[in-house]
């Protein structure tokens, strides 16, 4: 049998999410489609900067998310590859939950506005256009929609099956993830990054005390996490003893390592092929940012009012396309560019040296502490937000 709606949403995270309860508001008849079963565990930094907040809240979700006992995070540390540290506190406090109790609190805050989500339904095949619809095809799915919006996340055979560019490129980055629970009332109201070379790895609290580890790196430093974590993770202790102290106490929980398919950041287009895209299947941030769960709700949430145009028959097709392609640049653009902008600090093995030295032979502080010291003046646009961005913040538009 197949099932009709107004408009489909591959993907039931964040994005699809907020997509969805923004088009049930205002009537529309949306269906979404998750492969998985929530909850389910996935790969994230687990951190809601600030501007997520106001989107939990319209979605209704914010409540619930308090209410499972998300840490209030007020700090962040950067740690330099040879254990220099700067911290400074962030603009406004904002909240670190875990992905198995904030995604199955959105989802249920878009079914409860009359959203209806189909879970364990992996989408197969997709075809058609805005001109005479979609239709969507699985093992046991067949559904046909007027307008399909993506939410998949950064990488998904529905990519392949668009013929996007990125698909199939070897990938230079994979994200691992790990919880870890033990003492861990030194990172409490903290977040921290520790750089090291090949990649860099992020600490937070989530509910309950746990310890979030997620970190992004070179395919053979992710791999070998997979394959042997205590291995990886006690090499790192032994190159870091400020990474030491901070899993001092820290013992990894049951289950497997959490390996993430490959990671291509940057933007990739906010539609491809009449599919209007959300969330990290529109494009990556850079996790170091802290940007990119909030970045999935507005980008998501910001679909329904012209989707909903449309259907009322106030917007044709090309102008849903515009006014969806600028609604995403408008949210992302600055981000993407400032993400790209200061990549190098962070991936490259950590921040560059200042150039010269006191006369006192003690090296200067490097350029990276002095932006992360200045990024506390900014406005909250996630866990680092470069200086130059400030000015810009308001308009979502970087800097010609």
């Amino acid at each position: 049998m197949t099932l009709r709606c107004d408009v489909a949403v591959v993907g039931g995270s964040l994005a699809g999410s907020a997509a969805a309860g923004a088009l049930a508001r205002d009537g529309v008849d949306v269906v979404v489609i998750e492969k998985a079963r929530f909850p389910r565990a996935k790969i994230c930094g687990e951190f809601l900067s600030y501007e997520a907040l106001p989107a939990l809240e319209r979605l209704g979700a914010l409540a619930a998310v308090r209410g499972a006992g998300a840490e209030t995070i007020s700090r962040f540390t950067v740690v330099r590859p040879d254990g220099r540290a700067v911290e400074a506190p962030l603009a406004s406090p904002v909240l670190s939950i875990s992905r198995e109790r904030l995604d199955t609190i959105v989802a249920r805050a878009a079914e409860g506005v009359g959203a209806r989500f189909l879970f364990g339904s992996p989408v197969l095949a997709l075809e058609g256009g805005l001109g005479k619809g979609f239709r969507l095809e699985g093992p046991d799915l067949a559904v046909e929609a007027r307008v399909v919006i993506g939410a998949w996340g950064r990488y998904a055979p529905l990519d392949g099956k668009l013929g996007r560019p990125f698909f199939g490129r070897p990938a230079t980055l994979f994200g691992f993830k790990k919880h870890l629970s033990g003492e861990s009332a030194r990172l409490a109201g903290r977040a921290v990054l520790h750089v090291f070379p090949g990649g860099y790895l992020g600490l937070s609290r989530v509910e309950g005390g746990a310890v979030n580890l997620a970190a992004l790196a070179s395919p053979a430093l992710a791999k070998e996490a997979h394959h042997d974590f205590d291995l990886l993770l006690g090499g790192l202790r032994e190159r870091s003893p400020a990474l030491a102290r901070d899993l001092d106490g820290l013992v990894p929980e049951p289950g497997p390592v959490l390996l993430s398919e490959p990671v291509h950041l940057g933007a990739h287009g906010a539609i491809a092929h009449d599919v209007l895209l959300a969330g990290d299947a529109a494009g990556v941030l850079d996790p170091y940012t802290g940007a990119g769960m909030a970045t999935a709700l507005l980008t998501g949430e910001a679909a329904g009012e012209p989707v909903a145009a449309f259907l009322q028959g106030r917007l044709s097709a090309a102008a849903l396309r515009e006014a969806h392609a600028r609604r995403h640049r408008e949210i992302a653009g600055a981000r993407f560019f400032w993400s790209r902008v200061f990549r190098p600090i962070f991936g490259g093995g950590g921040p560059p040296r200042s150039p010269g030295s006191p006369r006192d032979g003690r090296e200067a502080p490097p350029r990276g502490a002095e932006r992360i010291n200045r990024a506390s003046s900014c406005p909250p646009a996630g866990t680092f937000c470069p200086p130059p961005a400030c000015a810009h913040a308001s308009s979502g538009r970087a800097p010609s």
